[in-house]
């Protein structure tokens, strides 16, 4: 069950789920994060899952992992906007 973990856990699952969220507007708007903010928090948010992962923390590794897939999409979006005024 969800209430057999610690509350630390619940208030990072939690979180995790209310950025994922948040970021929803950002991927489906044409403006984006700059490429480097992008790639750094992705980056990041990446370790942070393994991190969880390895402290048996599975909804805030689940969580964690949602939000920085969209800040992988974000990259991939940001990178190509780049791309695109660079040719």
């Amino acid at each position: 069950m969800i209430f057999d973990v610690p509350w630390q856990e619940l208030i990072f699952t939690l979180g995790g789920f209310a950025f994922f969220v948040a970021l929803l507007p950002s991927i489906f708007s044409e403006h984006k994060p700059a490429f480097t903010t992008s790639l750094m928090t992705a980056s990041f948010l990446t370790l942070f899952v393994v991190a969880f992962a390895t402290l048996d923390l599975w909804w805030s590794a689940v969580a964690q992992s949602l939000g920085a897939a969209a800040w992988w999409v974000l990259t991939i979006q940001s990178w190509r906007i780049k791309r695109s005024l660079l040719l």
